[in-house]
């Protein structure tokens, strides 16, 4: 079996081809950009699996992802192809960078995919394709589906026209707030949840430096939930849905027992070893002060993320995974402590 895939070089794409290459029949045919990526990959990978492994330079915003005819020509029909690759930034301020990656990097990851022959086109989107609305189906949002930012506008313009192809199967996989590993709490620690963290780590800083005692609050809703899903959980949704998902299905990779942002904030305040952080209720954010509002400040990108709890169906990933012989997700309060420790204490 050909598996072609972008994005392939980030956390989850690394792990995806860990755990797809267990079957010795399947090759691997890797979009990258830089060489420095590329050696890290082959580094996270057994060597045993590195002659199975090919290497194509490009990139997605360009025509067929910047991969030429003679390229092409000499590829074989690719059987699947993930497309993973995608900016996760939430800033107004990014809105082109994030719809040259986004939308018409999708766009030209279809285009290089018929190209191929593809069999099966898979799509790596998210589960905040759902915007301002407090419960997701799988299916299809609308266009005109009001968004919390341009991060969820380009993704969910991108299903469209993922799911408008009719000249190889589709489907689209949307993970919730991906995590780090249900067994190890490895994880990519450059954005959401680990943004936040960062950001809360830095604010402390500033303030041991100023030998400050006061107390200083978050402003969100404690009661509500955030969808954490560990990245090993995300792996198994997509490598089951090389075999089962079938065309023109949308999956969630989300979790049916989130955890409250009250056990999130207080987890976090006990690894930072932050006592002076407190959450307050957004009913009180005209007693804010000018520190907290630098403290906010710096996760106000996050917001949306901790002021409402959304509800996802799974039906249509439980059945999938159910035909694989595997369950849809448990996490447990234990682990994600032992998962939000391991970035505090590395």
């Amino acid at each position: 079996m050909n598996i072609f895939l972008t994005g392939a070089t980030g956390f989850v794409g690394a792990e995806l081809i860990k755990s797809l290459s267990k079957d010795a029949q399947k090759h691997f045919y890797i979009l990258y950009r830089s060489e420095q990526k590329k050696t890290l990959l082959l580094e996270k990978l057994d060597p045993q699996f590195h002659s199975r492994i090919h290497f194509i330079h490009g990139d997605i915003t360009n025509e067929f992802c910047g991969v030429n005819d003679q390229v092409i020509s000499n590829l074989p029909q690719m059987d699947k192809f993930y497309h993973l690759a995608a900016l996760v930034k939430f800033n107004f301020e990014l809105a082109n960078e994030l719809y040259q990656i986004n939308y018409i990097g999708t766009k030209h990851a279809l285009d290089l995919a018929e190209r191929l022959h593809t069999k099966h086109f898979i799509y790596v989107s998210t589960a905040y394709t759902v915007g301002e609305k407090n419960k997701a189906e799988e299916t299809l949002h609308s266009l005109e589906s009001p968004t919390h930012n341009p991060y969820e506008a380009t993704k969910i313009r991108a299903e469209h026209i993922v799911a408008q192809r009719e000249t190889m199967a589709t489907s689209i996989i949307r993970p919730a707030i991906v995590i780090g590993d249900s067994k190890t709490g490895e994880a990519d620690s450059n954005f959401t949840l680990y943004g936040f963290m960062k950001a809360l780590k830095v604010f402390k800083r500033k303030i041991e430096r100023q030998h400050d005692n006061k107390i200083y609050r978050l402003f969100g809703n404690a009661s509500h939930t955030s969808n954490f899903v560990p990245v090993d959980y995300v792996v198994d949704v997509l490598t089951v849905a090389s075999d089962y998902a079938e065309n023109h299905k949308i999956y969630h990779a989300t979790n049916n027992h989130p955890p409250s942002n009250e056990f999130i904030f207080q987890t976090i305040k006990k690894h930072l070893d932050f006592q002076q952080l407190e959450v307050a209720p957004l009913s009180e954010i005209n007693t804010i002060t000018d520190d907290e509002r630098v403290l906010n400040s710096f996760i106000d990108v996050f917001a949306p993320y901790f002021s409402k709890s959304i509800e996802f169906n799974d039906d249509n990933t439980a059945a999938m995974m159910q035909k694989a012989g595997q369950s849809t997700l448990k996490l447990s309060e234990d682990t994600l402590d032992m998962i939000i420790g391991k970035y505090f204490n590395k």
